[in-house]
Formats: C-alpha cells, structure tokens, sequence
C-alpha cells in the first residue's frame, strides 16, 4: 500500500530493501565509531554529554521528524527518567541497570498517560498540553515531593556506582563512564534506526506526509501515534537515566520547559527527517557552547546568533540540507 505518494512510496520501500542487507544503515555505524573515538578528540565530559543527548535528541525526534507531531514536554519524559534513577539509586541502593529499566518503565508509563488523554489533539494543542504537563511535574518535584526529589537543589547523596554483574566496573573512572555510557546509548541508537527502518517506521513517516491516506489505508492513527509516543518517552526517560549515572545527582533542571526548548533546537539545527541528523545537531550545540562559554560569560547570545545563521544558511538542518543539495546535484548530472 501505496500512501506517501508514487516517488516517496518506492523510495521508502527501496530504504526496506536496504534494511534487509544489514542490522543498520552504514551512516549509523559510522556514527558509532565516531562516539567510539570521540572521548581521544574532545573531553570525556562534554563526550558523554554528547552521547547521552543524542539519545534524548533521536527520541524526541521519534514524534517530530519521524511522525510529524510536536511536543512541548519531553522534559517530563527526560526529567522524571533521570529522578526514578536517582531515587532507585539513592534510597534503594538499586544496581545501575535496574535504575535504567525502571526509567525507561517509567517514561513509558506516564507517556501512555499523557497520550490517554491528549494524543488526538493535534498541532499546537497536543504541543501546549504536553508543556502543561511537564510543568506540573516540574512544580511537583519542586514543592510537594521536595523530600524525595530534593526541591530546588535536586536530588543529591546518590552513592557511588558500580557495576557488579557481568563483572565489576568502576564507574567513577571516567573512562569506564564513558564507554559504560557509549554500550547504553549504542545499543539504544540501533534499536531507534530499526524502529525508524522497520515497517511501523514508514508508517509514521506516512502520517508526517498525509494523514488523511494512512487513515484511508486502513492504518489506525491515533493508535499508532500513541505508540511512537510511548517509544519516545521510554527513550527519553533513558537518556535523563543515563545523565544521573554521568552526573551523580539529578539537578531541577531536567524537568523545566527549557530543557524541552533546548532539544527541540538541537534537533532542529541538524535535521528533523533524517535519522542522524539530531546527533548531528547535538553535536554542533554542545560543542558551540562548551567552546564560547569558557570564553565569553554571556554566551547565548552568541550560541544564538550562530543558530540563528545556521537556520538562514541551512533551513533543512546540517544535515537534511547537505542532503537535500547532494540529491539534487545527482538528479542534475543523471538529466
């Protein structure tokens, strides 16, 4: 069934075809080895963060790029994954790999939750009623639940971890960190290009281009929009896990609106319907404002002022541009 159109139905079906020949698309495993070396070219700390918001990054663009739906609000996902690990950790002394499961469990759950009740909404509305509900978790651990979650200095005291099973890990080595961090996040990358590769894949990247021809199909919509929700958010929640593991504690911030503001930029800056392009975004983000905020103290303006650029020089994002450019010039040299 045919419902992108006759060049985008068998461009999407030759991507199946390339799918077969190999667990993922070469782009990908040249992005893995890229995060494989990255730590002998940067810092081990801005490294790590780069993982673990290109995680955040491809799971938020599940919905947007993927599936045409914008949310406001994935720092609820982000955020509430990153305070389960915390609390598994710090007050059940859990082992690191069950703090990342109950995250992920958790992001999961209340995305199913969030979808229940807003998931037919569409365009600005779905946006303004995930931003609503990521602020009142906000407010929440803020306020109410300060004795669990911290208040305002967020969740501190969190021992030190380790890996014990299959052998023992040090992971207050940064370097153990980071790979520790690199296993996680690679195996999440693999299992989100075959999730965007896999039939149910181009089904949402059908609805982004017209509804109307996947509801006709057959398709039910809402339903599968509820899914690319609850994978998203599962995802999502696995990233905000994976920054309390690199941090050791879990700051206020992951759940307030900006931290949702700050990844809708950096998947926007490299590309929202592509697949790498977010990593691309992450990439270009951290690097811009670890670099001219040890020079400048006032560096958003300036981080701004180059996004704003990059959007004027490349209004597909980095990489869908790049793309976009590259098949036109073949389209140009085989006429």
């Amino acid at each position: 069934m045919n419902f992108l159109g006759a060049e985008d139905g068998q461009a999407h079906m030759g991507a199946g075809k390339e799918g077969k020949k190999g667990l993922v698309h070469p782009v990908v495993w040249v992005t893995l080895i890229v995060f494989l070396l990255l730590p002998l070219v940067i810092s081990k700390p801005l490294a790590t963060e780069i993982l673990i918001y290109s995680v955040f990054a491809l799971a938020f663009n599940l919905l947007l790029g993927h599936t045409g739906v914008l949310s406001f609000g994935h720092a609820a996902y982000f955020g509430l994954g990153s305070y389960t690990a915390g609390i598994m950790y710090r007050y059940f002394n859990a082992p690191v790999f069950v703090g990342l499961i109950a995250a992920m469990t958790v992001g999961a759950l209340i995305a199913a939750g969030i979808g229940a009740v807003s998931i037919k909404k569409k365009g600005v509305y779905f946006a303004m009623i995930s931003l609503a509900f990521a602020q009142m978790f906000y407010f929440l651990a803020f306020s109410p639940l300060s004795n669990w979650t911290g208040g305002e200095c967020g969740l501190k005291s969190i021992p030190k971890l380790k890996l014990d099973y299959p052998f023992h890990v040090d992971l207050m080595s940064s370097w153990n960190l980071y790979y520790f961090t690199f296993l996680i996040a690679a195996l999440a990358i693999v299992i989100l290009w075959r999730i965007f590769d896999s039939p149910f894949g181009r089904v949402l990247q059908g609805i982004r281009e017209n509804e109307e021809r996947v509801t006709a199909c057959g398709y039910n919509m809402v339903l599968i929009k509820f899914v690319s929700l609850i994978f998203s958010g599962a995802f999502s929640a696995l990233a905000g896990s994976l920054l309390t593991v690199y941090l050791g504690y879990v700051p206020i911030s992951t759940l307030f609106w900006m931290t949702s503001g700050m990844i809708l930029l950096m998947t926007l800056l490299g590309g929202i319907h592509t697949f790498i392009g977010p990593v691309v975004g992450v990439g270009v983000f951290q690097i811009l404002q670890s670099t001219i905020s040890s020079y400048v103290e006032r560096w958003e303006f300036f981080v701004g002022a180059l996004f704003m650029a990059l959007v004027l020089f490349f209004p597909e994002g980095i990489v869908g541009t790049i793309k976009t450019k590259y098949e036109g010039g073949r389209k140009t040299v085989h006429e």
